[in-house]
């Protein structure tokens, strides 16, 4: 009775202190993924405004640096160009005099200044040879902005040139003003498209979260009523120990049969759960090394069946990147299925080459005809008497499909089974 009572005790400690944490955590998840899922619309709204207001800033920042960029180039050139031109017409006789000695004619002047005050070349160069020569320095290029503020504020009204400095960038900025409007404008329709991107982005995104929280309530609702069938028995087996007097034996062994039934339940159960914690943890580690491991630490399950463990390791070393924990799983249970169906005083081989792990028994088999089923939970072959939570295969099919791994099993009822296992 003594043992029994350590036995239970033991379970509920590990219960508590194991599962609790597990189970709030888990309970967590699945709250933030409803809320997100539930939000889905409104995070896709806050993605394309966040685009959105991404695009209006780098553009204003862009257009502003821009502009001042500009501008100081700007004021420095139409203080030049003005300084010279308020020569030239203090010195218009010097000027008039240059004209008349080239031969040139007030209507030649006049249909220069007609032809080249009015057409401007590309927007930068006033045509002309004449009107270069008296409105610009000469080698000096004023672009059609330039030439629309010169001609109206100082050609026209005679302001000083820091007035004309003054009003170019008043100018400069409403263009300013009036370019960024246009932007936000014309970009306002593109919210839609970035709704859209969103929505599917945060889709995409939470696919993965969402099957892994859909497998955890299946797994738990089902966990739930395999759970149940131990504790009954334990339950009832330790009532009806209460009620007798006498031997306890029977009672106890029952009692520690479905104890141990219900840690194998616990243990797989813990297993998946930690899939979403470890998933994306990877270290360096040997293959060949961490194989060798894992058939020590299965060797005296196999030495209680006297089944003999040989190994064909091609490679004596095997290097690479992935989740070493999900690489015992896989390996593990592999290995653990092997062993629980074997017949006794069998043998078991073990092949490694290149990452290809082959774990050959000569056990009970299975029917071709079952074979698909082979990795659902609780699936078991109606001949099989070996017990076990039904989590096993189901588990590394999981942990499998997680890292793109390969998995292939060929088996024949009353021959054996192979499992080759490709880690890539």
């Amino acid at each position: 009775m003594i043992s029994q009572k350590k036995t239970w005790k033991r379970f509920n400690r590990n219960y508590q202190r194991s599962m609790i944490p597990y189970s709030l955590k888990f309970h967590t998840r699945m709250e933030n993924y409803r809320l997100l899922e539930k939000h889905r619309k409104k995070l896709s709204i806050y993605f394309a405004l966040f685009i959105l207001f991404s695009l209006w800033i780098t553009e204003g920042i862009f257009l502003l640096s821009n502009y001042v960029t500009h501008n100081i180039e700007l004021e420095g050139k139409l203080e030049t160009r003005i300084v010279g031109v308020k020569n030239i017409i203090s010195n218009k006789g010097e000027y008039l005099q240059k004209i008349e000695s080239n031969d040139y004619t007030i209507k030649v002047i006049l249909e220069k200044t007609l032809d080249g005050v009015t057409i401007i070349e590309n927007g930068d160069r006033i045509l002309g040879n004449i009107n270069h020569e008296i409105f610009i320095d000469q080698g000096e290029i004023l672009n059609s902005t330039q030439y629309k503020f010169y001609q109206e504020n100082f050609i026209l009204n005679g302001n000083d040139y820091t007035v004309i400095i003054q009003s170019f960038n008043e100018y400069s900025y409403y263009k300013l003003g009036k370019e960024y409007g246009y932007f936000i404008i014309f970009s306002l329709p593109f919210m839609i498209f970035f709704y859209f991107i969103g929505y599917i982005f945060v889709g995409k995104n939470f696919r993965p979260i969402k099957e892994t929280i859909s497998s955890l309530e299946t797994f738990s609702a089902n966990i739930n009523h395999e759970m149940k069938t131990p504790l009954a028995e334990i339950i009832s087996t330790l009532s009806l120990a209460k009620k007798l007097k006498g031997n306890y034996d029977e009672a106890i062994n029952q009692s520690l049969k479905s104890s141990k039934k219900l840690n194998k339940i616990l243990d797989s159960m813990l297993g998946i759960i930690n899939l979403v914690d470890s998933s994306y943890k990877q270290e360096k580690i040997d293959l060949v090394s961490e194989l060798k491991e894992i058939i020590k630490e299965n060797k005296t399950k196999a030495e209680k069946k006297n089944i003999k463990i040989k190994t064909d390791f091609m490679n004596k070393s095997y290097t690479i990147h992935i989740n070493k924990e999900h690489y015992h799983i896989c390996v593990g249970n592999i290995l653990k299925n092997a062993i629980k169906y074997s017949h006794d005083n069998s043998k078991i081989k073990i092949k490694f080459e290149d990452g290809k792990i082959e774990v050959t028994d000569f056990g009970v088999g299975i029917e071709e005809k079952n074979l698909k089923n082979i990795f659902n939970r609780y699936f078991r072959e109606d001949y099989i008497k070996e017990e076990g939570s039904g989590l096993g295969l189901a588990l590394v099919k999981k942990i499998v499909d997680m890292h793109l791994w390969k998995i292939e099993i060929e088996s024949k009822k009353d021959k054996g089974t192979k499992v080759t296992l490709t880690i890539v």
